[in-house]
């Protein structure tokens, strides 16, 4: 188990501190773990989650192509002239948005359409983006935990356990609520002074005309058309019995179709290392499994908590979300799955184990404290990065440890209140 842990840690440290495209970095890690023999290749294609990969691609392409239509732009400029051009009332928009957004799309899909929309409504305001992407990541993690269909590790766990979507809704919508406003309390804190925008910006944006901004018209409605079917898509895909890849591909399919656009054009615009960085780790995180280094942390969880099932959901809520600031959320959720299927089978009280509830609430808010905990998360960066407004790792550290240990925090007090 020694040499995988090594190996992850240095390929950590290499996209923490240097400048070293993490996509390279992460796929060397990769190739090391199974040129040394310590994963099998076979199974190191295995952890490669494509329902992850081809749904981020396809609402890519999906993005891109409205994205030609203006309709981005023009939602920037009617959101600015609702906020009346203030800083902080636009980021709080902006976040409701995508939290709102998350709970009934995933939440790749959410920042994938409300990454172009902020970097416009930033460069009509000439404020920098940085901190309204970072925010609208912390906002997409924590609405997404609020329904079955918000966030992957969610419809992993429902899948697993049978938990259908108004469990979720009652089970999570009150503590996503809390935890919403205990991040704009901080997000004021942290950014409210630093996002001021000027008298002379302001009176700017009142004065534009926001229907100026479309500039395709015929694009425009054949693009809302499949988006909206799309998205019905996804909201129905557990009744459809279809993987949210499946429908995210015949949504950028139709469009490709119907707006004549050629596929070659299409795919220049997907965001390639954005997609290998998790192809490559998913592959290391399957060699941390097979070298059972993930399995004897959380049965040391287990053993360490004792009889008190009161410390064991709570240091699974905080387990959860240490282990997901450090890997993706989503192999890491599906290691633990089997593991908390034996617990819950002893939990003493009825229904649905509370401990489903921490581990949900652990591996979505835990995804904030850094820049690779979630899909998201690397997915705004990469986007950040294209356009001109790099947000680094200890940038994004800065901001998001200290939201994502308050609402932690949040959810340990709704845990404990509500269900011990």
């Amino acid at each position: 188990m020694l040499l995988p842990t090594i190996i992850f840690i240095i390929v950590y440290a290499f996209i923490a501190f240097t400048k070293v495209p993490k996509s390279l970095i992460a796929m060397s890690g990769a190739a090391t773990m199974v040129l040394l023999g310590l994963l099998d290749s076979h199974a190191a294609l295995e952890y490669i989650d494509l329902n992850v990969i081809l749904l981020l691609a396809c609402m890519m392409v999906l993005a891109e192509i409205t994205g030609k239509t203006g309709v981005f732009e023009w939602a920037a400029i009617r959101s600015a002239q609702i906020a009346r051009g203030h800083g902080f009332l636009i980021m709080i928009l902006l976040c409701l948005v995508t939290a709102v957004a998350s709970a009934f799309l995933d939440n790749v899909t959410t920042v994938v359409l409300m990454v172009p929309v902020t970097i416009s409504i930033c460069r009509t305001l000439n404020l920098d983006p940085s901190r309204f992407l970072i925010a609208e990541i912390i906002a997409s993690n924590i609405g997404g935990a609020a329904t079955l269909i918000g966030d992957p590790p969610n419809i992993m766990i429902g899948s697993e356990v049978g938990i259908n979507f108004s469990d979720f809704i009652i089970h999570m919508a009150p503590v996503v609520f809390l935890e919403l406003l205990a991040m704009f309390g901080l997000l004021y804190l942290m950014m409210g002074r630093k996002i001021m925008v000027s008298d002379e910006r302001r009176t700017h944006v009142m004065t534009l005309d926001a229907t100026a901004a479309i500039t395709d018209k015929r694009l425009l409605v054949k693009a809302s058309v499949v988006m909206g079917v799309t998205t019905l898509g996804f909201i129905t895909h557990g009744l459809l019995h279809v993987e949210p890849a499946f429908i995210a591909i015949a949504g950028a399919s139709a469009l490709m179709l119907i707006a004549r656009v050629d596929p070659a054009d299409a795919f220049k615009d997907v965001h390639w290392t954005t997609l290998f960085f998790f192809i490559g780790l998913f592959m290391m995180v399957g060699g941390l499994i097979e070298s059972g280094v993930l399995r004897e942390i959380q049965q040391a969880l287990v053993n360490g908590t004792g009889d008190s099932f009161g410390m064991l959901v709570i240091g699974l809520l905080w387990f959860s979300g240490i282990v997901s600031a450090i890997v993706d959320n989503i192999p890491y959720t599906a290691t633990m799955l089997p593991i908390i299927v034996e617990i819950a089978a002893d939990d003493p009280r009825s229904g649905i184990s509370v401990l489903w509830w921490s581990l949900s609430l652990g591996a979505n808010l835990g995804g904030n404290f850094t820049i690779v905990g979630a899909a998201a998360n690397v997915l705004v960066a990469d986007a950040a990065k294209k356009d001109g407004h790099p947000i680094s790792f200890l940038y994004f550290l800065k901001y998001g440890s200290v939201i994502s240990t308050g609402t932690l925090l949040v959810a340990s007090g709704y845990l404990w209140l509500r269900y011990l």
